[in-house]
């Protein structure tokens, strides 16, 4: 096996960040298995991110150790079904190769180069891409894991036989993601089938390239070219699955004390003033809300502005609650609903807002966890407008109405 070059180095770095960082919580977020350890898994992912900025040595090995637990783990939460257990073996695997690594120890006797390459390639091809295969029912989803692990068998085997097992390992790999990828139809299987054609065609090469004299990439190209490609189609279909839940989450803000501040926050909430104050456009003369009501908000900035139609289900008016629930309709950015409640209690104003939603376009869907962040930060300022509000001030006026005109029917 070739040496990487130092760019080499810093392709593959890049690779298995990627993977340490967001492939193992999106996995479990697709699957809607491990929430929990999914919750925590920045503790143990961002130190062994830093140990492939620091130098080689123990002190590197040592920020790995945390995430190495994570990876054990992971078995133990994905272990009923045979392929989600093996896509989850594979990260242990993965995990201990980057902490010998990074520590400088030649685990099993194996040089930095080839420990490195087993943490990539046990990350994308073992666990990212098994994983999206077991979200599939192709009979043929059990060939790709045998490609996996013959080729981890050739990295342990090493020399002339173990290029000869990579090979043959390759080939099984390619073999079951063609397959696999090429029996589902749609624009997108079609690009994911053309670029597995092109990386896997290259690790194919190489692989021949290794037992044979013919022109080949290098490792380092190797690296910056299918493993780069690789880990990018893995993360984005991974993204792409882990958007096409329905996610619940729920908010709760202070928003200020006393009954002058509930009246006032239940005024702007029914009456579209806390949206327009949170950067919402709604259209001016839009009445309070009522159930059955259709309007239409629009987010965002400049022609980057998306429109959020709604249908409203729900209003509860009671002494220490107000409540608001509408859910999205036919051209909204998500499908799902909302529900908005100020109440009292203890002579304390608060406002709480559970979302249930899932991505409908697809600039949404791959956003992934980003979808939270920006609805975190929308009811943040709606809970700002709510405790800012008062009753005697004028509506706030909005920037010009994007497309379509002020005309159209948005009600």
């Amino acid at each position: 096996m070739d040496r990487l070059s130092g760019t080499g180095w810093v392709g593959l770095h890049i690779v298995v960040a990627m993977c340490v960082l967001v492939f193992v919580p999106l996995g479990l977020g697709a699957l809607g298995q491990g929430a929990r350890l999914a919750r925590w898994w920045p503790l143990m992912s961002v130190p062994a991110v830093v140990s492939l900025i620091v130098p080689r040595g123990w002190v590197a090995g040592l920020l790995c150790v945390p995430y190495l637990i994570g990876c054990l783990a992971v078995p133990v939460v994905l272990r009923r079904d045979k392929l989600l257990a093996f896509a989850a073996a594979c990260l242990p695997v993965a995990a201990a190769g980057l902490l010998a690594e990074r520590a400088g120890y030649a685990l099993l006797g194996f040089p930095p180069g080839v420990l490195g390459l087993t943490a990539a390639h046990f990350h994308v091809a073992g666990f990212g891409a098994m994983l999206l295969l077991a979200l599939q029912t192709d009979a043929n989803r059990y060939l790709a894991p045998a490609g996996v692990a013959i080729v981890g068998l050739g990295f342990l085997v090493g020399g002339e036989t173990g290029d000869l097992i990579e090979l043959l390992g390759a080939g099984v790999l390619s073999a079951g993601l063609w397959l696999a990828i090429a029996s589902r139809t749609g624009r997108a299987a079609r690009l994911l089938l053309g670029l597995s054609l092109l990386t896997m065609g290259l690790a194919l090469l190489y692989a021949s390239g290794q037992v044979v004299d013919i022109p080949h990439l290098n490792l380092t190209w190797m690296v910056l070219t299918h493993g780069v490609l690789n880990a990018a189609a893995v993360l984005t279909a991974l993204l792409v699955a882990w958007s096409g839940h329905f996610r619940e989450h729920t908010w709760k803000h202070r928003v200020g004390t006393g009954r002058e501040r509930f009246e006032a926050a239940s005024q702007a909430l029914l009456t579209w003033e806390m949206h327009r104050r949170a950067h919402a456009w709604v259209a001016p003369g839009t009445p309070p809300a009522f159930v059955g009501q259709h309007m239409r908000s629009d987010l965002g900035f400049g022609r980057l502005r998306v429109a959020e139609p709604c249908e409203v289900s729900e209003i509860v008016q009671e002494p220490d609650r107000t409540v608001m629930h509408y859910r999205a309709l036919p051209g909204h950015t998500f499908e799902g609903d909302e529900t908005f409640t100020v109440f009292i209690t203890d002579n304390i104003v608060q406002f709480q807002v559970t979302v249930r939603s899932k991505p409908v376009l697809m600039i949404a869907r791959l956003a992934g966890p980003l979808v939270a962040v920006a609805q975190w930060l929308f009811i943040a300022l709606c809970a700002r407008a709510l405790a800012r509000f008062t009753p005697d001030e004028p509506p706030r006026p909005r920037a010009r109405r994007p497309h379509p005109p002020a005309d159209a029917p948005a009600q």
